[in-house]
């Protein structure tokens, strides 16, 4: 029998290790900005033998979870926000809460890179930008640098955190290549390690209705920019819509025609819920075997891990498929 080990580390006004937790959950989404924590204390704990909760907004997280004191690093932050309520609840955002605070640098373009856009920001920490995305004529007005990442995801470009080698990494971009980053490999088995598929649909390609509509933002000077639009594939099929920057009519269809056929593939969709003994972030590569069936190797779109009463467990939602 496994027996569940959790360690959390908070530096407020000191050092605060908590290895008794009542409830805690981690959501990483490559459709979302932030990645967050909720942490649920127990009901009675004491602070150096003294009630009341000495934690503050903005004091460093850092979570570990995993069973029999083998920890794996789980989650880092800041907390967002401390419950008033019994049992209390800590609300922690990843390193995207800094960047709520980091006023932007205003800057105009008359040639930008989305690369060099967020580095003239001066953001701290490691920045990965995927494929090469010219923005044309730029202007940045958010108030913010997480604002500015907002008015980016508006446009089509994705931004999120992940946590490498002992430090945090910006990845930035429309469309995230499995081959690059720190993706790994990991197999959910039927009888090995799988708790559920219920969520799990089988997709044919030869079946799928789907219909990809590209975007080309095109500079137009004075930060104003117009589009040229081009939809490809079944006229009543699922839509998809897909952002880019400066390509001809004739490039952004080729470039459409392209995704439709990456999308447009047999392959599972939905989430499957695994155990915590290897945590999974997103991007990572996911091998999914069914029945003793290799169902292809998907890159995890979203990972919640839940750790409490029930054990430790994570649901992974399933992105592109990366492999048979």
């Amino acid at each position: 029998m496994y027996r569940l080990t959790a360690r959390i580390e908070i530096e407020s006004t000191r050092k605060w290790v908590i290895t008794q937790v009542t409830a805690l959950q981690i959501e990483r989404s490559t459709e979302d900005l932030t990645d967050t924590c909720k942490i649920t204390l127990p009901k009675r704990m004491l602070w150096d033998q003294r009630e009341g909760v000495p934690l503050r907004r903005g004091d460093k997280v850092r979570v570990s979870l995993g069973y029999d004191d083998d920890l794996q690093l789980a989650f880092v932050g800041y907390i967002r926000e401390v419950g008033f309520k019994t049992p209390v609840e800590l609300v922690c955002e990843d390193e995207m809460y800094r960047l709520k605070t980091q006023p932007t640098l205003p800057k105009a373009y008359k040639s930008a890179t989305l690369e060099g856009v967020l580095r003239d920001q001066g953001i701290a920490t490691p920045i990965r930008v995927m494929g090469e995305q010219h923005l044309g004529a730029y202007r940045v007005q958010a108030d913010t640098v997480a604002s500015l990442l907002g008015t980016l995801k508006e446009q089509g470009i994705r931004s999120f955190f992940r946590y490498e080698d002992g430090q945090a990494v910006l990845y930035s971009g429309v469309l995230f290549d499995h081959d690059v980053g720190k993706a790994t490999k990991q197999v959910i088995a039927t009888g090995i390690n799988l708790i559920s598929d219920s969520q799990l649909k089988q997709q044919h390609a030869d079946t799928l209705r789907l219909k990809v509509k590209a975007i080309s933002l095109q500079p137009e000077g004075r930060g104003k920019k117009k589009k040229i639009k081009v939809e490809v594939g079944d006229k009543d099929g699922e839509l998809r819509t897909l952002h880019t920057y400066n390509k001809s009519e004739s490039e952004l269809r080729q470039w459409a025609e392209q995704e439709l056929q990456r999308l447009k593939q047999d392959g599972l969709t939905g989430s499957v819920t695994t155990f915590g003994a290897r945590l999974i972030d997103k991007l990572d590569h996911v091998a999914i075997r069914l029945e003793g069936k290799r169902m292809g190797v998907y890159q995890a779109k979203k990972v919640v891990i839940k750790y409490g009463a029930d054990g430790l467990c994570q649901e992974v939602t399933l992105g592109y498929r990366v492999a048979q």
